[in-house]
This record gives C-alpha cells, structure tokens and sequence, in this order.
C-alpha cells in the first residue's frame, strides 16, 4: 500500500579518494592521491576538449578510494537502454503467448528504473556535483508512522485513508562486513472503501446520498508483513587500483519475506465475505551498486508463492471460518530502487556560527513488480503486467552530538490509481556486533 520498507539500505562503503586536477604547468602524467596515474592535459596540447574529457572521467572529488561516478552512471543507463530492447523484442515477438509471470515483464520494470536513476543520477550530478559520502546517510527509521491517501472522493464511493506503523532496526556486523535488518510493517484502512453501481436504476437520489446509483459494495483492509534484509559488503576496489575500473562498490543482499493482506466484502447484504492472501518470498535476492557515495541502484527479484483462504457466509459454520488452499507459484517478484543523497548542511552558515542541527535528503526512485495489491502499470503492449511506480523524498533532522534524530517523507505511488502519503519517523542508534577477540 505504502512505499515499500523494504526498500534496505547497507553501510556507506569506503569513499573514493580526491583526484588532483591537471594543470598546464603540469607534467607528461600526474599521479593522484589514490594512487592511479592519470593522463595530463599536456598530453594532448592541441584538443580544446581534453580538460573536460579528463573531468568526465575523473575520481569523485573528496573520497577514497576512487569512483568514477560519470563511466558508472553511463554504464547503468547503457545496460537499461539494452536490456529494455530486449524485453521489448521478447513482448513483441511473443505476442498472445504472452503470461503474467513472464520475465519479459520484469525486465521491462526493472531497465525502465536503471535508465531513469541514471538520468536523475546525471541531472543531480550537474546540478551539485558529486561529493563523498553524506555524513548521515538515510536510511529506513527505527520506528515510523506512514499515512496515506489514494485519491478524491467520487459521487457517493469513499476511497480510504490508510495508517500503517513501520520498524526497522539495524544490526550491522563486524569489522564492517555487512548488515542485517529486520523490518516489518502493521497497518489498514482508517475507513472502508464504498463503491457504486455505475448503471443508472432511478431517477431520484437514494437516503443519505447524492446520486441515484445504490452502493453494492463495502471493502475493509489490513496489511501485515515481515522479512530480513542481509547485506554483504565486497571487496572493493577488486583489483589493483591502476587495473581496476573503479566503477563503485557493490554488495550481495538476502531478503525473504512474508506479507499477508486481509479483506472483508459486505455487499448489499447481512454477512461480510472474508478473503486472506498470503505472499511468501523465501528466495529473494538481490545487489546494490554504489556508482558514487551519494548515489546507489538497487535491485532484487526472486519467486513468489501465494496461499489463499476465503470464507462462504452460505455454508455451515458462518462467515468467519476460512477455508484454505495450497500454495500457487505467483508471479515473478523483484524490486528496483535508485537514491540520491542531498546533504542540506553541508555548506557552512553565512554568519559562521555553528550549526545547532543537521540536515540531510534523499530522493528515491523505485519500481516493484508484485501485483500482490492490485496496482499497476499501463504502457504498451504489456497493460495489466508492469508494476507501480515510486517517488519519496525524506528529509533526517540529527541535533549536533544526538543519537537519536527525527525523519520526515513524503511520498506518492503510481499505477492504476494515485496514492500520496505522509511519513514521521524517529531513528534510534544502530546495533553493533562485536566480533571474537583472539586470546
């Protein structure tokens, strides 16, 4: 319902080193403060262009070890450019055999978010350019209450509010390896959704409402899950700086999960009908790919099992007993996100006075392929099979010297409808394991 939490984020990885700019007095090479040696202007005298060429390609500024922020970002946008094409050509090509659960359909999701971060990457690159890493990195709150509105009202149908609360506590592990986060969510409507007969039956309006069309359907929801998020940080830079491409850090992740949504029908009559799903995502997996300290891409995916259970007001034993089915291999689940820090504070006050408060934000571009709500996308020949888009902006207010600090969101969801929500959170310290100490 909401912007998915369990969109995990890991520990910030080392952060690249500073890369000296050449000058004219320069010699044949310079050598940078991470080590590599890169090539001067001088040695193409003549070419107006070889300044900008080298910035394109250089280390971002203030970080260690090196990343090349610019290469990595083409690099993203040339991979979603191709593997689009080539889920485009399967659609197509496919035709009437196409099924809801056809990679084809993910991969579209997924290469339509990696071209579109890459983009947003390159614009907040222009606009600030890159820097190292944010001093307060986001990450999801410890505990937080997310509030969330899919819409106007229409003539006598109700569309809900929802209210969900969120945790997710960190325990990072040692010697910087990697991280595990359990994160869970609780939550429904504050309201039920009311719907209407849209084919006119009076000529006069009903009691207690404004149109003539009867309301024939009643619809409560409630929404609960939990998972585990394992990251594992990799070496990095791989190989030897003067051989490695130093396109950014990477980290392998580990998600399942298990999400379960509850829904009571009261149509124009007496009795309610009680429908349980249940998402089982034991084999989730994924990577993020740091391709600068303050942006990073992150992508999972994994097989879906579904269990459904519903009750028959009509049968013996009344409308609260469930009668449950087997499980169902369901559609082909996977997840992309693309962040991008801003830091708000870091520049210093005007009157030079010390900053009683720190600052941070995020901007987050996501896409989730489930279906499991009943939200989607529609472009092409693929209506009914892409997932609903994501866009939030968190803000993290720290005082100097607390550990504890406050996380402020916004966020909307597009797709068969539009949802916009609030979201206030409190992030508490993270949990450190101590590692084995040799005697």
């Amino acid at each position: 319902m909401l912007l998915a939490s369990a969109h995990a984020h890991a520990r910030e990885p080392p952060t690249p080193a500073n890369q000296s700019v050449p000058t004219p007095d320069a010699s044949e090479s310079e050598t940078t403060e991470s080590g590599t040696t890169e090539p001067s202007v001088l040695a193409a005298p003549h070419d107006p262009d070889a300044v900008r060429r080298q910035s394109w390609i250089a280390c971002v500024n203030g970080a260690a070890p090196c990343v090349r922020s610019r290469p990595a970002r083409a690099l993203l946008l040339s991979l979603g450019m191709a593997g689009g094409a080539l889920a485009a050509g399967l659609l197509f090509g496919l035709g009437d055999r196409l099924a809801p659960g056809d990679p084809a359909t993910l991969l579209v999701g997924l290469s339509g978010l990696a071209g579109a971060g890459a983009l947003a990457g390159m614009l907040a690159g222009r606009l600030g350019p890159d820097g190292p890493a944010a001093p307060d990195r986001l990450r999801p709150p410890t505990l937080s209450l997310a509030h969330a509105y899919s819409g106007p009202q229409i003539l006598d149908e109700t569309r809900p509010h929802s209210l969900t609360l969120r945790i997710a506590p960190n325990l990072f592990l040692p010697h910087g390896h990697g991280r595990a986060r359990l994160f869970g969510h609780v939550g429904g409507w504050l309201n039920p959704a009311r719907d209407v007969d849209p084919r006119p039956q009076l000529t006069e309006a009903l009691p207690e409402q404004q149109g003539t069309a009867p309301r024939v359907l009643e619809q409560r929801h409630v929404s609960i899950g939990v998972g585990i998020d394992l990251a594992v940080n990799l070496p990095y830079p791989v190989l030897a700086p003067r051989r490695s491409a130093q396109l950014g850090a990477a980290e392998l992740r580990y998600r399942p999960e298990v999400q379960i949504r509850r829904d009571r029908f009261a149509p124009d009559t007496p009795e309610s009908t009680v429908l349980e799903r249940t998402m089982l995502l034991p084999l989730t997996a994924g990577v993020r790919w740091h391709l600068s300290p303050r942006q990073r891409f992150t992508v999972y995916f994994g097989p879906r099992f579904d269990f459904v259970a519903f009750s028959d007001p009509a049968s013996a034993g009344g409308s609260d007993r469930l009668h449950r089915g087997g499980p169902q291999r369901g559609l082909l689940y996977g997840e992309a996100w693309y962040d991008i820090d801003v830091p708000l504070t870091a520049r210093p006050r005007r009157d030079d006075r010390v900053r009683s408060l720190h600052a941070t934000g995020q901007l987050t571009l996501g896409y989730v392929h489930s279906g499991f709500d009943g939200q989607g996308f529609d472009f092409g020949p693929v209506v009914g099979f892409l997932g609903p888009l994501h866009l939030a902006w968190s803000t993290r207010l720290r005082p100097v010297g607390s550990p504890v600090a406050a996380q402020l969101g916004a966020f909307a969801r597009i797709g068969s409808g539009t949802t916009l929500g609030l979201e206030l959170g409190v992030v508490a310290p993270d949990l450190h394991a101590r590692g084995r100490t040799s005697r």
